[in-house]
This record gives C-alpha cells, structure tokens and sequence, in this order.
C-alpha cells in the first residue's frame, strides 16, 4: 500500500470507525433507559421511580456536552409523565455548538483551553439551579472533556483574567492534568466536588465521558461531582514545582494561602462524602480512551480494515511529554516491523493517551499536543514504509480548528522539497501551520 494510500486509509478509518465508536451521544444513550414497566428511570442498574421524583434538572460542561445533554433530553421524553419532571437546565459548551436547540435546556457558549465570561455565567447558572434542588429532586450532571475550562467559576478574590493567566501558565508549562486540575479546583466555586456540594440534599446521577488516564473521576473536568484527595497545600506545591509559583497574579497566591491557613473551604473530601453524599450519588463512565481501543481492537479485525494486517494494542497509556510517547512509540512499531517483514502479516499498532506539551513563552504556539505528535512522528518515520494518525477523539486540537494530522514516510522529504522546515515549525511548536500550509502546497 502507497504511502498516500495509507494516509487516506487511516483518515477514513478515523472517521468512519473511531469517530462513531466514541460518540458521545450513542455512549450516553446505551446507558440510559425508561423502564415504562416499573414506571422508572434507569442509568445502568440504578433505578429513579417515578413515584419518587420530584423534579428532575440537567448541569455539566464539556466538549461532549451537546451530544450528552441531548441523550438525556431524549430519553426522558420517552415517557410524557417522565418529561413532565424535568424542570430543565444548564449545560456549559464549547462555543461552536451552543447554537444548537435542547429543549429545556440553556447551553452556555464558554471556550477552551481558557474559559470566557460564558464559562462563569453557565457555572453560575448551574449553581442557582442546584441551589433550588431539594430531597427528592434529581440533578443529572453530563461531565465530559474540556469541562475544567469550559465550567469555571473562579474564587469570589479571584477575577477571571486571574485565573485565566493562571490557566494559561499551566497549559503552557508541562504540567500534567492532573497537576493542573489540582490548582484549578483550589481556585473554584464549582470544580473538585463542588458542585455536588451545593445540593446535599438531592440525588445525583453524573453520566462522565472520561479522556483522562486511569478514568479518574475526581481529574475528569476538575471533578465537580466526586470527591478530591487534593489539597491546598498540593495546588501550592504544584505551582512551585513548575517555577510558577511567582508568576501567577498576587490574589490567586493570596487565596491559596488562606486555604492552607483554614479560612477557605477545601473542596470536597471522602469524609464528607461518605457520611452524607454517597448514598445518593450515582457516578457512570460511559466511555473513555481503554473502551474506545478495546472497541476498535475487536472492529478492524472486520472487513475492510481486517487486511491492513495484526492489530496490536500498547498497554501502557501514553503520558508525560510528546517528545517521551513519540519515541517509546517509535521502538514499538520497530520491534512490530521487524516481525512483519519475518512472517510477511502487516502490523496496526494502537496507541491512547493524554502527553502533555511544554509551550515556550515566545512561540507561536498554534495545535495542540495532537497535532505536535504527528509532526514530531513524521520526523521520526522518514524512510520508512509506515503512516501514522494522530488525533483526539472529541474533534477538538488545542488551539486549532483541527482534530490531528496523519503523516507517513514521505512526509518529511515533500515538506522539503516545497520549502518547509519541520524544524523551524517544531521549534515555534506551530504544528497545525506546518500542516496547513503543507496541505496548500500539496493540494492533499
């Protein structure tokens, strides 16, 4: 197979098999359900009696949002006494969904990787719709990736540009998520539990499409439902361990400081959790990064994809920084082609994770770790009969309109020959602009 061959290959399996196989609104859906039988609403094996509900209300944030928020709408208008519960809700959304029509529910047009000021209305109207919430009410939370920044509602000390530059600084930093997320859910009125907090009294069912690692719920967009082992102390810490500690505004210090001293209230903790929360608390997973490999594992055994040859699927989640997943990838897939020019069967190697990317201050900065991946792969795969995809699965890059790239053996040398250096955009970490402008070179 040509190496433009594979690039396409690989681009129609992305859209016809990966995209599907992680769609959010088919994952949400698979596991809710009107029992019209017993009269109840099910999310797996919890059941909502209908004889116990008062009001039903939809909240969350995240990529996914629209998709999640729309199987939920959907499956409680299966039953017209169902529908009549839901008193509606608030959903923050990546602003280039939030024209979409839910009914009953307003969707906040906030932004990513740095919240917007749609990003603190839609907290605050989720926070005034949990504050309404009473014993016999249920909150449905749709939390997805993106939410950390898409659901922001900073510390009342703390204005938005505050902890907008300390969001920036982070992102930027090479700090991993979940280090981020601890900051972040110091800095919040609704991250690290909080959110669950400000309706004790109410059931909740929080369905989470998780891209993060080990599908840790209390990581998973800050964890605004689940109970947080981090600290102030920790959130400190992390600053300082990234050299950012002096960086960060004058007030963002000062709040963490008084959270350490005990005149900020910590984010939700297992203790109070278990006493008083659990038992009305239903957490789902309907997808993450392990089901959606397993998944595409079983699917490319399957015609058409089944001769691209042996699908092999890395165990170990790629994490750490790019340039680490990049070439523990590379001697993968070279142990993979050594044995397929032994045996003569061709090799798929998947590979899933979240690396994260350290920006300079000065560089153009323009993709996401996505797309620096894939630029950084083609590097490493000149010569070689091979193709690779790179992508996030929510459709969503960093700061570029796209999801990824694929590159294969040639894409280096084509880059050269129409006058572009890899190097030069690697160095101002501009990916999607070495890719751009390729595209317009080449036409593909």
């Amino acid at each position: 197979m040509k190496g433009s061959q594979k690039r396409r290959t690989l681009q129609t399996l992305f859209q016809e098999m990966v995209i599907p196989l992680a769609d959010a609104y088919l994952a949400t859906r698979r596991c809710l359900r009107w029992d019209g039988g017993a009269k109840a609403f099910r999310a797996q094996e919890r059941a909502y009696p209908l004889s116990g509900l008062k009001s039903i209300f939809l909240v969350g944030a995240g990529k996914a949002g629209v998709p999640m928020s729309r199987a939920v709408v959907e499956t409680l208008q299966q039953s017209a006494l169902l529908w009549e519960k839901f008193a509606g809700g608030a959903v923050n959304v990546y602003r280039e969904q939030a024209e979409e029509a839910l009914p009953r529910v307003r969707l906040f047009a906030a932004d990513h990787p740095n919240p917007n000021q749609e990003s603190v209305e839609g907290a605050r109207a989720a926070l005034s719709i949990l504050r309404g919430a009473a014993a016999g009410d249920l909150v449905i939370a749709v939390i997805s990736g993106g939410g950390s920044s898409l659901l922001t509602l900073p510390a009342a000390a703390i204005s938005l540009e505050d902890f907008r530059l300390t969001n920036e600084l982070l992102v930027t930093g090479g700090a991993s998520i979940q280090d981020i997320n601890t900051v972040r859910k110091h800095l919040s009125q609704v991250k690290g539990g909080r959110l669950r907090m400000a309706a004790p009294k109410a059931s909740f069912l929080t369905l989470v499409l998780s891209d993060v690692i080990g599908d840790d719920l209390s990581s998973i967009a800050s964890g605004p439902t689940v109970p947080d082992p981090s600290t102030f102390e920790d959130a400190l810490e992390v600053l300082r361990r990234y050299g950012l500690w002096e960086r960060v505004p004058a007030q963002v210090r000062k709040h963490l400081e008084r959270g350490i001293a005990g005149k900020e209230e910590e984010s939700l903790k297992e203790a109070l959790w278990e006493r008083d929360l659990a038992a009305q608390s239903f957490n789902v997973l309907v997808a993450s990064n392990a089901v959606l490999l397993k998944a595409l594992q079983g699917e490319l055994t399957q015609p058409p994809y089944a001769e691209l040859g042996r699908v092999e699927v890395d165990a170990v989640p790629a994490t750490g920084m790019v340039e680490e997943a990049v070439e523990r990838h590379f001697w993968g897939a070279e142990r993979l082609y050594e044995k397929a020019r032994a045996d003569g069967m061709a090799r798929v190697l998947l590979c899933g994770g979240e690396p994260t990317v350290r920006v300079p201050e000065d560089a153009m900065g323009r993709g996401g770790r996505s797309e620096h991946y894939a630029l950084l792969a083609a590097r490493r795969i000149a010569g070689y009969p091979w193709a690779v995809l790179s992508a996030g699965t929510d459709g969503i890059d960093g700061t570029s309109p796209a999801a990824g790239a694929v590159v294969d053996g040639d894409t280096i040398r084509m880059a050269r020959e129409r006058g572009l250096s890899a190097d030069g955009f690697l160095a101002d970490f501009d990916s999607y602009g070495f890719f751009r402008a390729l595209e317009e070179k080449t036409g593909e």
